[in-house]
């Protein structure tokens, strides 16, 4: 079952795709889990990457809120967490009562981690009190987070590698322009790029994409 889950996970070259497809087989896996949801760190904090229905967003969002829950907890140090009744877990006394409000009964948040460095967490939410309190179901999850880890670090992968490769691509069709607009070579007009991302605190990227979307070029000057 698992390696054909892995398979599955495994055919998805896209980031968002995969995320969609590692909480839906996760709900499919674990039936006590009504909602999934997967939250990711990034370096503006956490969000929630994919989620198998609204209410598992907005507990998630409601955590980032209040900088509070298991979810932040356990993406940020590994693991797994469980809660059987959020709403009287005096762990989270800002977000269980609310997240009680949602609907939410009980919690199971696994890592998912990449090479011992936590990337994010697995989130189950049950509409019932009491969920997720055989260790089956928390080591199949565990399991289940190996594979969901290996899929999205390899969609992750191929994203960082068609980024850029289409980033190279239109960098090139701007330094095209430049070097045409005022004959120069190729490393001159790459340094013409990069004195314009500088100067304007604009990426790299995004200066050529400008030139090459509209054909001309910010502050039209080059040093001889």
């Amino acid at each position: 079952m698992f390696a054909a889950l892995a398979a599955e996970l495994q055919q998805e070259p896209d980031e968002a795709v995969t995320s969609r497809a590692i909480v839906t087989r996760m709900r499919d896996l674990v039936p006590e889990a009504d909602q999934v949801s997967l939250t990711i760190r990034t370096s503006r904090g956490h969000r929630t990457l994919a989620s198998s229905d609204p209410l598992a967003r907005e507990a998630d969002a409601l955590q980032y809120a209040l900088g509070e829950g298991p979810c932040l907890e356990i993406a940020d140090t590994g693991g797994w967490l469980r809660s059987g009744d959020v709403g009287a877990d005096t762990r989270y006394p800002a977000w269980g009562p609310r997240a009680s409000e949602l609907g939410v009964g009980s919690l199971l948040a696994v890592a998912v981690t990449d090479r011992d460095e936590p990337l994010g967490a697995l989130n189950l939410y049950s509409t019932r009190t009491g969920a997720f309190d055989d260790r089956d179901v928390v080591d199949l999850a565990l399991v289940y987070a190996v594979h969901a880890t290996t899929a999205l670090s390899s969609a992750r992968h191929v994203s960082t590698l068609q980024t850029a490769i289409s980033s190279r691509h239109v960098i090139g069709m701007a330094q095209g322009i430049a070097m045409e607009r005022y004959g120069i070579d190729q490393h001159q007009s790459f340094e013409l790029l990069r004195r314009l991302s500088s100067t304007t605190n604009v990426k790299l990227r995004d200066v050529a994409t400008q030139i090459v979307e509209t054909r001309t070029i910010p502050h039209e000057r080059v040093d001889d």
